[in-house]
């Protein structure tokens, strides 16, 4: 059974941000648009994260970590996108896509055998391929190799945050007690 899609029609895509050390945030407004239903991708600031992981201006966003928003309100798609401690995952499409999706009956989820999967580079030094299964095996297992060493050599270099260090003001300490 065909699913529809050409080797030349537009795609989802998965993009995995990964906060980094030297941006503050992830890099992107999240809004809605007038007269049409859904969260969209407002300002991408250059050399944010979500630039990196390839959110575009105008992305329609269909779920985050997994799970479909089209249902949900702003507030909610903000508490989904900061559910995942310093990354998250959104899958978003361009305003071609979604008109193709929806002008062909395809709904768009992150099990489509044809999404694009994207990742914000660890470093500035480290560049990670958005489309790795077109090469060799062997090559994306040494690739994977190589920077699970890198990873594991960041990972322990990084010093912890310890919230408890932290000195914060009396609205602050205040707006906590009020979430809970």
């Amino acid at each position: 059974m065909s699913n529809g899609l050409t080797t030349d029609a537009p795609v989802a895509r998965l993009c995995h941000i990964i906060q980094l050390e030297d941006f503050d945030g992830y890099g992107f407004n999240l809004h809605a648009e007038k007269g049409k239903p859904g969260q969209f991708i407002g300002k991408v600031d250059e050399g944010s994260p979500a630039e990196a992981a390839g959110l575009k201006l105008g992305d329609r966003i269909i779920e985050v970590n997994g799970v479909n928003i089209a249902n949900d309100n702003h507030k909610q798609v903000v508490q989904r996108i900061k559910s995942k401690q310093n990354e998250t995952e959104l899958l978003v499409v361009d305003s071609e896509a979604d008109t193709y999706f929806k002008s062909n009956n395809i709904t768009i989820h992150s099990g489509l055998p044809d999404i694009l999967h994207l990742t914000t580079p660890i470093t500035a030094s480290t560049k990670i391929d958005s489309n790795d299964d077109k090469r060799g095996e062997n090559s994306e297992d040494a690739q994977s190799q190589k920077s699970g060493k890198k990873l594991r050599a960041q990972l322990a270099s990084r010093k912890k945050y310890d919230p408890k260090k932290e000195s914060m003001d009396f609205k602050k300490k205040y707006d906590i007690v009020q979430k809970l």
